[in-house]
């Protein structure tokens, strides 16, 4: 079997395991709604948890407890009776910070897991260790929020006492999943336990709990047909789709990846979806407001999100409040809506993995032959002309975020750049771009096309955008030189902190300084500027002057004019300079060294 066929064959086993994982999550699905009873609701989600995290030993649901402000365990697997007694404050320890910050947590290490219980107090740290029922250490952990749309309702966590990195990133994405089903039927199960004690409580309102038992059904029965079209995996437009023939008011979902609305057909009148993307990628609750093309439509703006990570928008056109069915419909769509992108994101993201695999072998490759054989299994054909360019975002977001905004600039430049004879995908927060042609006519054109892009995303967003670029004459077995040289532009830009674009010609003589410590740098500028340096600010003066001198290439006249002096009072200022670090300018040597520290000052220290 060829490496080809090897590398097809994995990627099929791959994919079935991603259709068993997913067929697993969908039957939990259907199971854990299939009963109103809080508690039968809460003994399903353990259950199926552990199916979905095979790994697991352990582990609990905790809900909010709004009065006491506190995290109450209501269900649990792996533990005794102590348990029951393990009260979180909000912000205490690793679950009371996942709650509280709406985050993840997965540890992988017996070490991190307890620095990380640190704050913990003794009598919950007391009560988890007697709970266990082996009193084993944890050596991985994993706990996900349980969530309604913005409403926290509690956390999910599991323990692996068996060896670290027990649990895996995929179970992370998979229990995400699966926690925002939970929290739809635990809200249905504590909506239903909240009628029913209505209904027994007060009887004068029967009509309003009538009502109220009559959405809750319509709500079932929304979950339940929703549940069915993921289940037979009909995607995302039949799901829209779905939701516009119950709804009273147009619906259109905005896609933040792709740059596009779903249904096409009925989407005309949004438009400007990079001002709305701009608007609502940092909010989590839905509002009413307007949207302007040729006049101004208003609606209702739903932003869909998987844990951090801004997904899109949902929009249900309208200038007066969505009815209670059309809330409804939208609350229940939105998780299946945040389940169907991460599915195809999740596809996106092995199919880029095994692309980025491939082209970092055929990177490797050496001899002119096999190089030739590696490319065109890479969809390209030699020419004579190579070009690499290497994108990069940089921000204060979380790595998630970062490969989401990367997808998004990469759809952008997909609708620029040719995909014949190159590829262009994109791997963690990067984005890489490789091509060969017959000439170095398509390097002015490419060059600008991902100039242009740059520019659109660095005036749009605070999470920077650089691009280090490399073109040349191509021999197969060339192409790492190439990309070493893109990475080496790319690096040039991150250490002088700027965005935008630059090819590695272009960077001139500090391409030879680049791999150089700044303190390595620094010391060299402290030993050739002697007092000058250290005595900085007595002699910034003389500093100033050495520095103009140099620029203006020695010429005393021009160096006299730009500093408003009298030419004998630069030569002095010269002679003074010389004493003080102990040279002659007239030296070869000693020019060269005190040239190339002002160099080195103004590019890496300025």
């Amino acid at each position: 079997m060829s490496g080809k066929d090897v590398t097809l064959h994995q990627l099929e086993l791959e994919n079935q395991k991603a259709q068993y994982d997913m067929m697993n999550l969908m039957e939990s699905f259907q199971a854990i709604s299939s009963t109103l009873s809080l508690d039968e609701v809460l003994k399903k989600i353990m259950h199926y948890a552990f199916n979905i995290a095979k790994s697991a030993q352990a582990g609990y649901i905790q809900l909010y407890e709004e009065h006491s402000n506190q995290l109450i365990i209501k269900e649990y697997v792996g533990f005794n009776d102590y348990i029951n007694y393990f009260k979180v404050n909000v912000g205490e320890s690793i679950t009371g910070k996942v709650f509280r910050d709406d985050s993840v947590s997965l540890i992988h290490t017996k070490k991190a897991i307890y620095d990380r219980m640190d704050d913990l107090r003794k009598e919950n740290l007391h009560t988890i260790e007697k709970a266990h029922l082996q009193k084993q250490d944890i050596q991985s952990l994993l706990s996900v929020p349980v969530s309604f749309g913005t409403k926290r309702i509690g956390v999910m966590t599991l323990h692996c006492f068996d060896i670290e990195d027990g649990l895996s990133e995929t179970d992370l994405l998979l229990l995400q999943s699966f926690a925002a089903q939970a929290a739809i039927a635990i809200h249905n199960a504590q909506l239903h336990r909240e009628v029913q004690k209505s209904l027994d409580e007060v009887t004068h309102l029967s009509k309003q709990l009538k009502e109220a038992n009559t959405l809750l059904a319509k709500r079932t029965d929304i979950h339940n047909l929703l549940t069915r079209l993921s289940i037979q995996n009909r995607g995302l437009n039949a799901i829209i789709k779905e939701m516009n023939k119950l709804m009273e008011n147009k619906l259109v979902y905005a896609d933040y990846l792709e740059g596009e609305c779903h249904p096409e057909h009925s989407a005309h009148w949004v438009k400007n979806l990079d001002d709305l993307f701009l608007l609502y990628m940092n909010k989590t609750e839905p509002a009413y407001g307007s949207l302007y093309n040729n006049d101004q439509t208003d609606c209702y703006i739903y932003p869909i999100r998987s844990g951090s990570i801004f997904l899109g928008c949902l929009i249900a056109e309208g200038n007066s409040p969505l009815s209670q069915l059309d809330c409804l419909i939208i609350e229940q769509g939105a998780p299946f809506l945040s389940l169907e992108i991460m599915k195809l994101r999740s596809q996106t993201e092995i199919m880029f993995k095994k692309t980025y695999e491939a082209y970092q072998q055929f990177l490797k490759v050496k001899n002119p032959h096999q190089a030739e054989r590696a490319a065109k299994d890479l969809g390209i054909h030699h020419h004579y002309f190579l070009q690499t360019a290497l994108i990069e975002l940089d921000g204060n977001a979380d790595l998630q975020s970062l490969e989401n905004d990367a997808l998004v600039l990469l759809a952008h430049l997909k609708e620029k750049i040719p995909v014949e004879n190159s590829l262009l995908f994109s791997y963690n927060n990067k984005i890489f771009f490789f091509s060969s042609a017959q000439s170095a006519d398509r390097e002015a054109y490419f060059r600008e096309m991902i100039q242009s892009s740059m520019k659109w995303w660095n005036e749009r967003f605070t999470v920077v955008a650089r691009a280090g670029i490399s073109t040349g004459h191509y021999n197969p077995g060339q192409a790492e030189e190439n990309h070493t040289k893109a990475e080496k532009a790319l690096l040039h830009l991150k250490k002088h902190k700027e965005k935008g674009i630059i090819h590695y010609r272009d960077i001139g003589i500090s391409r030879l300084f680049l791999h150089h410590p700044p303190e390595e740098i620094e010391s060299f500028l402290r030993e050739t500027f002697s007092l000058l340096w250290t005595d900085h600010e007595k002699n910034s003066e003389l500093l100033h002057t050495l520095f103009t001198y140099i620029q203006n290439n020695r010429s005393m006249t021009a160096t006299a004019k730009d500093l408003h002096i009298h030419a004998n009072t630069l030569y002095h200022r010269i002679k003074k300079i010389e004493d003080t670090l102990k040279m002659d300018f007239s030296h070869y040597e000693d020019y060269l060294k005190v040239q190339l520290s002002v160099y080195l000052y103004k590019t890496f220290f300025k």
